[in-house]
């Protein structure tokens, strides 16, 4: 008995390994003080960029946050690229990323505002980043005019993770539906002139 109880946890710990778990982790230094970092490395196709890692962090003297994905290929400017987005939770939906940029060796892509099929309004990072909060699992494709890369990240634990790098995410997008709201209907005064 004492032996299957051994062999079951050592089986559990591999499995668990093998998982895709968000990890969480802080720290910083003199010259760029504080940060706090969430990320996730998931599964991808196109060899050798099969362990993309999708990355959430923040500086705490600084408000805006950084959303990327790194080690997920080789993206040049100039070469027609496009980032597709499914939740598990609305798979009937693409998503689209409107704005990003680029790391210096064009290895990262960092993420800044995204389409939003069911509106006319882009949805900020911050929005997009509560989605992952919601579904189970995102399915991301990354192409262009030279291949793509399909990839997929687990979103088990996600919530704890976003939390400890936003623990004032609920706020932040308190505030952002407000600004939306009275969008709205500057857009709807304006089209009804």
């Amino acid at each position: 008995m004492k032996n299957l109880i051994i062999i079951f946890t050592l089986f559990a710990f591999t499995l668990q390994s093998n998982a895709q778990s968000w990890r969480k982790s802080s720290g910083g230094d003199e010259f760029d003080g504080k940060y706090k970092t969430s990320s996730v490395t998931g599964k991808a196709d196109n060899y050798p960029y099969t362990k993309p890692s999708l990355v959430i962090n923040k500086f705490e003297n600084d408000n805006s946050i950084n959303f990327y994905i790194a080690s997920s290929g080789y993206w040049s400017e100039d070469s027609g690229v496009s980032i597709l987005w499914v939740f598990s939770n609305e798979p009937d939906t693409i998503y689209s990323t409107y704005d990003w940029s680029y790391s210096a060796d064009n290895k990262i892509l960092f993420f800044k505002e995204f389409n939003d099929p069911n509106s006319d309004l882009k949805l900020s990072a911050y929005e997009f980043i509560n989605k992952l909060r919601k579904a189970s699992k995102v399915s991301i494709r990354i192409s262009n005019d030279y291949g793509k890369n399909n990839m997929s990240f687990s979103l088990s634990g996600s919530t704890n993770a976003i939390n400890h790098v936003l623990p004032n995410m609920d706020e932040i997008l308190s505030e952002i539906e407000k600004k939306n709201t009275i969008l709205k209907e500057a857009i709807k005064q304006r089209d009804s002139l």
